[in-house]
């Protein structure tokens, strides 16, 4: 049981809230009433699940020795030993199996989108990660690929201001981790730090988080006037507009933002943020609630 438990913390489960975006067409879509594209979206979220458990362990792997040194990282079961490298090479293997013996049951294009999503994953892991701007841009891309995978596993309409949405929320997410290393690092008395945070700054990183922040909400704002026709969708840019600042201000005033998953995890006001967003979207979506109903016009016939 024990060995079972190390295994299954190296698969880095709770990294598999990343893929939720997976199942946001789903819901956006109107199509969260269909049994079918239900579960057609939840083995496309599962074989996302799988694939980025194998790629965490493929790269935990590599930066072994490097990991063994973090103050952090070093309790990882790979870098701790308590997974032994070629244990943990096979479990990558199945894992990566069994994310393509799932996505065999679906569309095309979805596998396609896939195979992209793991070659991205690993070029990051050979490399990309090592490059300043590039490592972030390289995540961004990543979620941008799993929305895009929601699409395709339902057939749903495509919506590039929702994809461009995420891609800059991603940057947001990137950028902010980047912030925390770099004042961790700062504060440490060795001053050890990866070898691409020397390319970055504080005040460097505090514009990018800016930049990606507005963006994202002129994106976001964009798709909710433009794409959904119920006025009363407008209301989910309130919550949109306080979780970007809240998480901003975790991450600047507070230095968090090492663990973005952690963060939104454990804090409570992004989480009730993501509630009331949630049922927002839902009750204007499923439930027709409209709080801005055009006027009748008595002169039309």
């Amino acid at each position: 049981m024990e060995t079972l438990s190390s295994l299954l913390l190296a698969a880095r489960p709770r990294q598999w809230t990343k893929n939720l975006v997976c199942l946001a067409a789903l819901i956006f879509s109107g199509k969260l009433s269909n049994p079918g594209s239900i579960i057609e979206a939840a083995l496309g979220f599962l074989c996302f699940c799988f694939a980025s458990s194998a790629v965490y362990i493929w790269n935990d792997v590599r930066d072994l020795e490097q990991d063994r040194l973090h103050p952090i990282k070093r309790d990882r079961p790979i870098a701790s030993g308590t997974v032994p490298v070629p244990a943990a090479l096979a479990e990558a293997i199945l894992l990566m199996l069994a994310s393509a013996a799932v996505a065999l049951w679906l569309r095309p294009r979805f596998q396609w989108i896939l195979a992209l999503f793991v070659i991205l994953n690993l070029l990051y892991s050979l490399g990309l990660k090592r490059l300043a701007l590039i490592d972030v841009m390289a995540i961004g891309v990543g979620f941008v690929l799993r929305v895009q995978a929601g699409v395709e596993v339902i057939a749903a309409p495509q919506s590039a201001w929702i994809a461009l949405c995420m891609f800059f929320m991603a940057l947001l997410l990137g950028f902010g981790k980047r912030r925390a290393e770099l004042s961790l690092s700062i504060e440490r008395p060795d001053g050890a730090q990866r070898p691409v945070l020397s390319s970055y700054s504080i005040h460097f990183l505090d514009m990018l988080l800016g930049l990606s922040a507005t963006t994202a909400l002129v994106c976001y704002s964009i798709w909710a006037v433009s794409v959904q026709k119920n006025e009363t969708f407008l209301l989910t840019i309130l919550p949109v507009v306080f979780g970007i600042v809240r998480y901003m201000s975790l991450v600047i005033l507070q230095k968090s933002g090492e663990d973005p998953d952690e963060v939104l995890a454990t804090d409570r006001s992004l989480l009730w943020t993501v509630l009331i967003w949630t049922v927002l979207c839902v009750a204007v979506l499923y439930f027709g609630v409209n709080l801005f109903p055009e006027p009748s016009n008595p002169d039309r016939p």
